[in-house]
């Protein structure tokens, strides 16, 4: 029933898809950026939130606790019967969230700004409930899930690109009004690219199933602090765009997700490898935790070496960068760019410690150092926007991120490594070498001194990372036993 292939394959499998589609991501943002214009370039950055939190909400959890209990699932009709009744659960989920919605939004600042456009993002709850990705994830078909990720990613791109423009002289409705129909568009033909192998793999479609009541009230529980988890986590990854979106114009909330969109590629990347280690690091968590401790450090290691140049090198050149991409449409965007460099890397490296906690059913741990950072987010960003904009903003996440890594790294700390603290030391050299070349290229085109800044640092940073993974050693998992 599982895929046999090791993290290594799966990770390669997920982060292909991921960066090619990514690319074309950005590609579609700058041109949704000029073609909109930054007034509703910001309503339908404002309106992608939106739709985020409705999405969490409607998913409660469900998607991270199914992957790790069919990761431990040897039994295909188990599986089965397993994601029907789970869909059930989110079928249900799903319609609270719409009714619910549909009588919130209309009592939201930004709504009247185009009702419709809000509306249209809601309506992505639906098709989320055929979001079985995570099916396979759990069953380690990542080829699959890696080209439903990148499917979903690519048509959503492709659709902006080609067919914006045409709808919009064919139908006479103004951009931002198709751009949530074209999400909508893309989100079902993801659907379908995972759903068809599935019926295949079992012999029929995945549909909802009526839940059995004491079945329902189990999963809800385990999934409860995994879902508040996720929602307030959600605080943390845009609660800036939201408070923009009340405390300031789109024009400023516009430009502000202009800087933000592309280096939140980050948690990007960061749940890609998640989605490839979450399986094998429930069961090892579950049947043998010395190899757990030791894959832990081992990931970890190679997430901070792989994040630190990032951050730097994104304060170093964060404004070149942005004028390459948008020119000087967006002139506070460059230092947007450079806080949430460091901002976002926090970030992902709490993410990555949290969801080691989800791995080890400890998922309850997590909720406190994501509700205060959350707090911390909110009352920043509030306080600051209205005095220095989008920069109030940046700074505002800077602070709540700062306190998660912070928590979740005292709450993990049992789990920490010597070896890991030496490599990270090692990894000093590395970053200073990346500093002083781009540094003395200062006159140079950005790419170039990217790369090159890029380049000095792996030549350093090599060693001490094949020293960290030998002697981490072997991190195979066990064979799972019948759930």
């Amino acid at each position: 029933m599982r895929g046999t292939r090791g993290v290594l394959h799966n990770l390669s499998i997920l982060s292909l898809g991921q960066v090619l589609s990514q690319l074309i991501n950005v590609w579609a943002l700058v041109f949704l950026a000029d073609h909109l214009g930054a007034h509703w370039f910001g309503v339908v950055q404002i309106g992608v939130t939106f739709m985020a939190y409705a999405l969490i909400t409607a998913e409660w959890g469900m998607m991270s606790l199914g992957i790790r209990e069919i990761s431990r699932l040897d039994d295909l009709v188990q599986v089965d019967r397993y994601a029907r009744v789970h869909l059930g659960l989110m079928t249900v989920q799903a319609c609270v969230v719409l009714a619910l919605g549909l009588l919130v939004l209309p009592h939201l600042p930004f709504h009247a700004e185009d009702p419709l456009v809000f509306t249209l993002y809601l309506l992505v709850v639906l098709p989320q409930i055929f979001m079985v990705s995570w099916v396979a994830m759990g069953m380690e078909r990542m080829t699959w899930v890696g080209a439903t990720k990148t499917g979903r990613a690519l048509f959503y791109a492709l659709f902006v690109l080609l067919l914006l423009r045409p709808l919009e002289r064919a139908t006479g409705l103004p951009g931002q009004q198709l751009v949530p129909l074209l999400f909508l568009a893309a989100t079902l033909g993801g659907n379908l690219v995972i759903g068809i192998p599935l019926a295949r793999w079992f012999g029929r479609p995945l549909w909802p199933a009526r839940p059995p009541l004491a079945e329902a009230r189990r999963r809800w529980r385990e999934a409860a602090p995994i879902g508040a988890g996720i929602l307030v986590l959600r605080v943390l990854l845009n609660i800036d765009i939201v408070m923009l979106g009340l405390r300031a114009t789109p024009e400023v909330a516009g430009g502000y997700a202009a800087a933000s969109r592309i280096i939140f590629l980050l948690v990007v990347a960061v749940d890609v490898l998640w989605a490839a280690l979450l399986p094998r690091f429930s069961r090892l968590a579950k049947l043998d935790p010395p190899g757990f401790v030791r894959a832990f450090n081992l990931y970890l290691g190679f997430v901070l070496a792989g994040l630190l140049p990032v951050a730097v090198g994104g304060v170093l050149v964060g404004p070149a960068l942005i004028k390459l991409f948008y020119g000087g449409q967006f002139p506070e965007a460059g230092r947007v760019f450079q806080v949430l460099s460091v901002s976002y890397t926090m970030l992902a490296v709490g993410t990555f410690l949290g969801n080691t906690l989800v791995s080890e059913d400890r998922q309850a741990r997590y909720v406190p150092p994501v509700t205060a950072s959350a707090l911390v987010a909110f009352v920043g960003t509030f306080l600051l926007i209205p005095r220095l904009g989008g920069v109030g903003a940046c700074l505002g996440m800077l602070a709540s991120h700062a306190l998660l890594v912070t928590w979740v790294a005292v709450i993990v700390r049992r789990r920490l490594r010597r070896r890991l603290g030496q490599a990270l030391l090692a990894l000093v050299p590395a970053l200073g070498a990346l500093v002083l070349v781009v540094l003395a290229t200062a006159g140079w085109h950005v790419v170039p001194r990217i790369l090159l800044g890029g380049i000095s640092y792996l030549a350093l940073a090599a060693w001490p990372l094949r020293r960290l993974a030998r002697d981490a050693g072997p991190a195979t998992p066990p064979a799972s036993t019948p759930g």
